[in-house]
């Protein structure tokens, strides 16, 4: 049955009485762009190979949902597979963990506390040397696609936490090669099928945490360093663009930032470097994200991060 409410009535009486109604555009809202940001519709496991990136086993760290599943994690180059490791429940806690990693989520009020954990010295069994792989321990899913040209504002928040790093690589130790880092990236791709440029992209990286670093400066190039590289324009930004300090003090940092701007300033400059010359702005979108763990190194290390939000006002 049809609610009959006083706003269309008022139209009836305007059409009957010859007025031309205009549909009413609604005001500009907020989209969310990453969502199920609380981990509450479960995770579906990925394998150790980014050339089968299938779904191999699922995490339900809160027990089955009606919700569709939109978080999945990859575990690129990892010596163990997450796949069939039951769950440790405490009280407040649920954990997955290997010999490699370990994944911890805590509920808190509205939010989630995740932590992220990597155990490089079982990982590698001799320091990584050039163009080899290493481990990774990644949270993604495919975002909301809208366009970017529509939006106003793109509101990251995130809060992180760095609960230990050892580096265990020893006297072959080289800051080239290795390290350990948390960037949390986003996937900004054509997705105008009308663009002689549909399906080109680039990334765009925001710093948490390199453990090279006190202060992470801007870093721009083509992914490379490994053999299933996109050799794709990357571009990382500054890290004091987005929080003051750094997180070796193992101290929370909070970031609100508009990165709308950044993200303009970054298509300018992949386009000034020679890449997505066949794409306009208004061909793009944000087509996916992921945070997690990268570890070239022989590093033992952890990191924990809640209020994780992405949010469009258009």
């Amino acid at each position: 049955m049809t609610r009959i409410t006083k706003k269309s009535i008022l139209c009836l009486i305007l059409a009957l009485s010859g007025i031309t109604v205009v549909a009413q555009l609604k005001p500009a809202g907020v989209v969310e762009i990453i969502t199920d940001t609380r981990f509450q519709n479960g995770i579906g496991l990925i394998g150790t190979s980014s050339s089968h990136p299938e779904i191999t086993d699922t995490l339900r760290p809160f027990g089955k949902s009606i919700q569709q599943m939109t978080w999945k994690m990859p575990q690129w180059a990892t010596r163990y597979d997450l796949k069939g490791i039951k769950p440790v429940k405490t009280k407040d806690t649920i954990s997955y963990r290997n010999e490699g990693k370990k994944l911890t989520f805590n509920r808190l009020g509205n939010s989630t506390l995740v932590g992220l954990e990597v155990f490089g010295s079982n990982e590698y069994s001799a320091p990584r040397k050039e163009n080899e792989s290493w481990p990774h321990l990644l949270l993604e899913q495919r975002t909301n696609q809208t366009r970017l040209h529509v939006m106003k504002k793109l509101n990251y928040t995130i809060s992180a936490r760095l609960m230990y790093v050892l580096n265990k690589t020893g006297t072959t130790y080289d800051p080239g090669l290795h390290s350990a880092q948390v960037t949390l990236y986003l996937l900004i791709q054509n997705v105008n099928p009308s663009s002689a440029g549909m399906g080109d992209y680039f990334w765009f990286g925001l710093p948490l945490y390199d453990y090279r670093y006190q202060d992470i400066k801007e870093y721009a190039a083509q992914d490379l360093g490994k053999a299933d590289a996109t050799k794709k324009f990357i571009l990382n930004v500054a890290s004091k663009t987005l929080y003051e300090g750094n997180l070796n003090n193992k101290k929370w940092i909070n970031i609100r930032k508009d990165i709308y701007p950044l993200i303009q300033d970054a298509f300018k400059k992949a386009q000034q470097n020679g890449y997505l010359k066949a794409t306009a702005f208004e061909d793009l979108a944000i087509e996916s994200t992921n945070v997690g763990w990268e570890v070239p190194g022989t590093f033992d290390c952890g990191l924990q991060f809640k209020d994780l939000s992405l949010t469009a006002t258009l």
